[in-house]
């Protein structure tokens, strides 16, 4: 015999007589088969839900700025107006007075925009001085208003389909053995609003237009030798930018893409007497954002957002005001930008805490998003769930002594911390029902065992929030989603013993 296979023989029928013994698989910390009765399920609780308004919303220093005046059968008349300080651009060497003879041709303001959200009909934008700068230790969000100065410019138009010629292959000049080749060209899309704020000279179909104001700049920058901040500031503290009276139709997203910028053009004659041209440049807005740098440098600018409510969201006007899903055919709303949100009150669980032996695998918010409801606005890139209070007031604790929004935290963090929210993307985009998924499971665990701080009266799902960074108050649209409230669950995987 093989003596590996006598010595081991006595070990493993040993071994198989302790394995039917008295001990259950449970009494060794070993679920076996057939030893403990376990259950695995899943049970979708509805919810009762409705739109309510959450206040303020953040708009200083946001990738993006919005002008315009809209009117959608949702949300009424929504106007946005945008202010900013402004940054002397130009450097002493570009200066008017550097140069021999220099003469204005014209100023010119550029913004460029990644969205237009309604029709693309030519903007009409009014132009004001700010009779003060806005103040770095005042709070500015979508709800605060700012006197304005003397009028700039009244019913600056530019269109929205402009184009440009765009270099696909550099010319390449002829040698002694080949001929040139022409360059090759496409016509592109040119993203930007430009505003004619001075134009001297009449040419054809161009008229030209007077401006006080600029031909004063322009002495200015004309008689100085150097031209600082304080100067521009003292010239031009800050600027506004208002949809005209005749603006109605769309409000555009000015993004981080193309700085916005005046520009002063002028020419001045050359040593040879040829006319040679300039511009000194005078910026505003997201400067060293536009960079990928830190935005803490870029002068103050913000976007006031107000909105003449429909009929049917009049109970809004006020922060306590709930507009039920039945009211609006079980539809509820989320949208950045104008402070809607859903606001989901959760039932049934109590009965589901009841359960003997319940443990809780996965729990998560499912919030469909309505068929073809996204014709005017973008759905929103993502949903966050906020614990708010029967006023609809966003509940808030203290963490590491700053006070903080209570946001639902994402699973596997604490509960009463913050710095993780829970958030869902959109997912399957591309069908007729796209839909959320916030992920809720520590956050139910933590709500069934009176682990939070105080139990929240409901929860408000909305796009952005007050902080966090780049998931938070860096964002600015009016992305909106209107969600199938009559489908809203809290589907919840558990398991009983």
């Amino acid at each position: 015999m093989n003596w590996l296979t006598s010595r081991c023989a006595p070990l493993v029928a040993f071994a198989a007589l302790a394995l039917t013994g008295c001990d259950t698989g449970t009494a060794l910390n070993v679920d076996l088969p057939d030893t403990t009765g376990i259950s695995t399920q899943y049970l979708d609780l509805p919810v009762t839900s409705g739109t309510v308004r959450l206040a303020p919303v953040q708009s200083l220093k946001t990738d993006h700025f919005l002008i315009g005046r809209l009117n959608d059968n949702v949300a009424g008349v929504t106007e946005a107006r945008a202010y900013f300080n402004l940054v002397n651009g130009g450097v002493n060497d570009s200066l008017p007075s550097k140069f021999n003879a220099p003469v204005l041709d014209s100023v010119i303001m550029v913004l460029g925009f990644d969205k237009v959200n309604g029709s693309t009909t030519p903007v009409a934008y009014d132009l004001y001085q700010l009779p003060a700068a806005l103040d770095d230790r005042q709070v500015y969000d979508a709800g605060t208003t700012t006197p304005l100065g003397p009028l700039l410019g009244q019913n600056l138009t530019s269109r929205l389909d402009r184009t440009q010629v765009q270099t696909v292959t550099a010319a390449v000049p002829a040698t002694a053995t080949t001929a040139a080749i022409p360059a090759v060209t496409t016509i592109v899309p040119d993203p930007s609003v430009r505003l004619i704020l001075q134009r001297t000279t009449a040419t054809a179909g161009n008229p030209a237009v007077a401006s006080p104001f600029f031909t004063a700049l322009f002495q200015k920058l004309q008689q100085s030798s150097t031209f600082s901040q304080d100067q521009l500031n003292a010239l031009l503290k800050g600027l506004a930018i208002v949809p005209s009276a005749s603006h109605t139709g769309n409000i555009v997203s000015f993004g981080q893409s193309n700085i916005p910028r005046i520009v002063v053009y002028f020419h001045s004659v050359g040593a040879t007497s040829n006319v040679l041209s300039h511009y000194y440049p005078i910026y505003f807005g997201s400067i060293y954002g536009s960079g990928g740098t830190a935005t803490a440098n870029d002068p103050r600018y913000y976007t006031q957002i107000t909105n003449i409510l429909p009929p049917a969201l009049q109970a809004l006007a006020t922060r306590p005001g709930f507009v039920a899903s039945g009211d609006l055919n079980n539809t509820s709303y989320a949208q950045e930008g104008t402070g809607l949100g859903t606001r989901i009150t959760l039932t049934g669980l109590a009965a589901l805490a009841a359960k003997p032996g319940l443990t809780v695998n996965r729990a998560e918010l499912r919030v469909p998003v309505k068929p073809f409801s996204n014709a005017l606005f973008t759905n929103p890139a993502r949903l966050f769930a906020l614990e708010v209070n029967t006023a609809n007031q966003v509940l808030q604790r203290i963490v590491n002594y700053t006070t903080v929004d209570r946001v639902v935290q994402a699973d596997g963090a604490t509960q009463t911390g913050a710095g993780n929210p829970a958030y869902s993307l959109l997912v399957d985009g591309t069908s007729t029902q796209p839909y959320y998924s916030i992920p809720v499971t520590t956050y139910l665990q933590a709500y069934l065992t009176n682990k939070l701080d105080t139990t929240p009266d409901a929860l408000v799902l909305v796009p952005n929030l007050r902080s966090y960074g780049n998931l938070g108050t860096n964002t600015l649209s009016l992305d909106r989603a209107a969600i199938d409230a009559a489908k809203i669950t809290l589907r919840v995987y558990y398991s009983q013993r």
